[in-house]
């Protein structure tokens, strides 16, 4: 990189200081690889030392043993690579404690490489982009090794203790595809969410099913209560329109309200609507759930039944079934309705998943399904964890309440 010759005698010196930055940053890096690894070199000279109980040519009666030259290995660090020189004895019982037997990369690389590969660089890729940031590459098998540690992340994510505090509780599913040895298939990745009445918010637990059964929701929910969700705090569920969801939530936690998803509703609307109505029609049914009372929500749907009735009945029928789960929300504050009258709340974490498995195109198992989704997920709650980004309306609205 060419370097420009300062001109110390003009007024302005702001610009020469930016180069004389550049000109140190220039070596920077090598200067810290080299620090880095005579530090190391130095330290494990000593520890030799100490494990022998004998200086350089020392003849001593406490000496435990003898030096026996160097082997050579090469260590990744976040300054770049290494190639260090260890120091070892006749026995091999010498192990510097700098680094594990046999480990070439440094944990903190390890760390970098998990965040890489949870945020959609494949195994493959992830080698690459070391190669140009720090002139190192790993397999993609030492990659799926490295990632194979957030085993013990989903263990605790699945069996940790859940408040019962809960005011809302969002469950929700998203279809997933995973790959068994020689197919493909679909399954049902089933998602909780809470909110508290402080405002907090948290993914609570999620789990594979095959399909959205009674049985796979009923499981779930029970899961939930075991771990401590008991749901004597639970003012409204709010859910999809599974029947199996339905029943099993009926069976948990029968005394908590439940609310049906407008999306998910208008959604199962619109395909019973030809295309030349579609967007009239839907369109006009979303405006019920914008009233603030129940009486003008169910004015509002008597409108709209009369008018497209006679025009497509099975749509008009598939929103007047539903109609009494779709209004519970309308109880609450309407600061809030916006929050649960549908699950968008669980939906922005899906789109991450989506995103994900865009570039995967599929899970390669099961293990590796859990590891992604429980690492996008304690992000969102190590995120929400924050203040800043509890729902302020519900707080707010429990706290005059109280």
């Amino acid at each position: 990189m060419p370097v420009r010759e300062l001109d110390f005698t003009r007024h302005n010196l702001h610009l020469d200081l930016h180069e004389v930055k550049r000109m140190f940053a220039m070596h920077t890096d090598n200067g810290c690889c080299y620090l880095l690894k005579q530090t190391l070199e130095r330290l494990m000279a000593d520890d030799l030392t100490e494990h022998l109980q004998a200086q350089w040519n020392q003849r001593t009666s406490a000496r435990q043993d003898y030096r026996n030259g160097y082997r050579y290995r090469s260590l990744l660090t976040k300054q770049g690579e290494l190639k260090l020189k260890v120091p070892r004895d006749r026995l091999g019982e010498y192990q510097p404690e700098y680094f594990d037997r046999y480990k070439r990369v440094e944990p903190v690389v390890d760390k970098g490489i998990r965040s890489m590969f949870l945020r959609g660089v494949s195994t493959q890729k992830v080698g690459e982009v070391l190669d140009a940031l720090c002139g190192f590459k790993v397999s993609a098998s030492y990659v799926s090794s490295v990632t194979k540690k957030l085993d013990e992340l989903v263990r605790e994510f699945e069996n940790s203790a859940i408040d019962d505090d809960y005011a809302f509780l969002f469950i929700d599913g998203i279809y997933v595809k995973i790959r068994f040895e020689l197919q493909i298939k679909r399954m049902v990745l089933l998602v909780a969410y809470g909110i508290k009445r402080d405002g907090s918010r948290k993914i609570l637990s999620f789990r594979l099913a095959k399909r959205e059964t009674h049985a796979a929701y009923l499981s779930f929910l029970e899961n939930l209560k075991a771990r401590g969700l008991r749901g004597d705090n639970l003012d409204l569920i709010i859910l999809d329109g599974s029947p199996g969801l339905w029943s099993a939530v009926d069976e948990v936690y029968p005394f908590a309200r439940h609310q049906l998803c407008w999306v998910h509703k208008l959604r199962n609307v619109s395909k019973y609507c030809p295309k030349k109505y579609r967007q009239q029609c839907v369109s006009e049914a979303a405006q019920m759930m914008y009233c603030l009372t129940s009486r003008k929500a169910a004015n509002l749907f008597r409108k709209w039944r009369d008018q497209w009735q006679p025009l497509i009945p099975r749509a008009v029928n598939c929103l007047e079934k539903d109609f009494d789960k779709l209004i519970p929300f309308l109880e609450f504050d309407s600061k809030f309705y916006k929050v649960i009258r549908t699950t968008n709340v669980i939906e922005r974490c899906f789109r991450e998943v989506r995103r994900r498995l865009k570039v995967m195109g599929y899970f390669q198992n099961t293990k590796s399904c859990k590891r992604i989704t429980v690492s996008l997920f304690e992000y969102f709650n190590h995120k929400w964890a924050n203040n800043i980004h509890r729902i302020k309306a519900i707080r707010e609205y429990y706290a005059n309440v109280a």
